[in-house]
């Protein structure tokens, strides 16, 4: 926008400073100058009669000539050239004519001519001129532009309802109507997105209960002659199971979603809330051991629940991919709290970070039986508590990831 009042600046401003020129260049000689140099005339003629007058009556006679002309006349020691000269004395015009034969000069002035404009004038009074005019023909412009910014930094955060106003006879009114358009389109596909993942996530867990219910009868019936096969399908038809439930979570925690309810925070330990969570996600496994370091007093706001499943859903992660040791370090800065699982696997590439927090992304060809979302969901709820997710090489070899909190009351911790 400033480019743009610039810009503007300069093309006004030198119109008008062609203006002046080209107008300067038609007119033959401006009347003050043509006046000016009829005085000069005068003025000589006035020096040689003082010349001629004795010198205790010049005095007088330059008084009487200040009456006759209506403007200053006096006499004063020679100075300057010898030529006569128009001069301006404190922004006003003065005729001055050497006396000839004598050590003085007549100045005739000050002269009813008003103020003298000389260039650099021209030129400042040019750029206010431009400056003024300029900004009162951006200032709308500037103003629609910060209104269309607003909606599309609204956009932005996921709040697609937010509408520009329309006003056709607007310059800019075919952005506004673009945003627009954009903002029905995707909040459409969000809607129609989320909708069709809901929709086929429900319908699809009708037919694999009743498949569930199915096998189980038929496990009952053939358990000698079948007991691998059905226990297999049993198996098989519980991990599609789950994968759904974690699709409809998914696209639950979805923070673009509008119509999503207000999110209900409360005070958390969290030392006491990540042990009990890593102990009950580990107590599946005897090979995994656990070790939880903290400061004291940290605590934060969050959803509990939310809080739970994204701690859970980081160590599940570090349990499928990360070895059978896991470090799970609790650390309060300043209005943070940052709860870190590191692990002693092989780690995540740099360039890789970003697409494992991505749903149905797997970097490992180790099979496991994850769904491929406990990623995607933990970034989802961190987003909807203002919150971050990182990921980084960890001191243990493997990887680091750290879930950064709100604190209850920002104090000074470690830097």
């Amino acid at each position: 926008m400033i480019g743009l009042f610039a810009r503007l600046t300069i093309v006004v401003a030198t119109a008008i400073l062609i203006t002046l020129l080209i107008t300067r260049m038609l007119l033959d000689s401006p009347a003050d100058e043509t006046s000016l140099e009829l005085l000069r005339g005068h003025a000589e003629s006035y020096a040689t009669i003082l010349a001629d007058t004795p010198p205790v009556e010049r005095r007088d006679y330059a008084e009487q000539l200040s009456e006759t002309l209506g403007y200053g006349v006096f006499l004063e020691a020679s100075s300057g050239s010898a030529i006569t000269r128009v001069e301006t004395r404190s922004r006003k015009l003065f005729v001055i004519a050497r006396v000839p034969d004598n050590p003085g000069q007549v100045v005739f002035g000050p002269l009813p001519f008003g103020y003298t404009t000389r260039l650099p004038t021209v030129i400042g009074l040019a750029i206010l001129i431009a400056c003024l005019i300029a900004l009162f023909a951006t200032y709308a412009v500037f103003r629609r532009i910060r209104s269309l910014e607003e909606v599309a930094s609204r956009m932005h955060k996921g709040d697609f309802s937010a509408r520009a106003q329309r006003d056709e006879a607007d310059p800019l009114d075919g952005i506004a109507s673009s945003l627009n358009t954009l903002a029905d389109r995707v909040g459409q596909l969000l809607h129609d997105e989320r909708d069709l993942l809901r929709t086929v996530a429900h319908e699809v867990r009708t037919p694999i209960s009743r498949m569930h219910f199915r096998v189980e009868s038929i496990e009952r019936k053939m358990s000698d002659a079948l007991p691998k096969e059905t226990s297999g399908l049993i198996s098989d038809l519980e991990q599609v199971d789950k994968l759904f439930e974690e699709l409809l979570t998914y696209v639950g925690f979805d923070e673009f979603h509008q119509d999503r309810p207000e999110l209900m925070t409360e005070e958390i330990n969290v030392a006491q809330a990540v042990t009990r969570i890593a102990h009950e996600v580990t107590a599946v496994r005897e090979d995994v051991r656990v070790e939880i370091t903290h400061d004291e007093g940290a605590r934060v706001l969050a959803n509990q629940k939310l809080f739970d499943r994204a701690t859970s859903n980081v160590v599940l992660n570090a349990m499928a991919y990360g070895g059978t040791t896991l470090y799970i370090d609790i650390r309060v800065f300043e209005g943070e709290c940052v709860v870190d699982v590191q692990d002693t696997g092989d780690g995540i590439p740099e360039e890789d970070r970003p697409k494992v927090i991505k749903p149905f992304v797997r970097l490992s060809t180790k099979k496991t039986k994850g769904t491929g979302l406990g990623l995607a969901i933990v970034s989802r709820i961190m987003r909807l508590h203002g919150g971050k997710l990182h990921i980084v090489q960890s001191p243990k070899g493997g990887a680091s990831v750290q879930l950064t909190w709100k604190n209850v009351e920002p104090r000074n911790g470690r830097a």
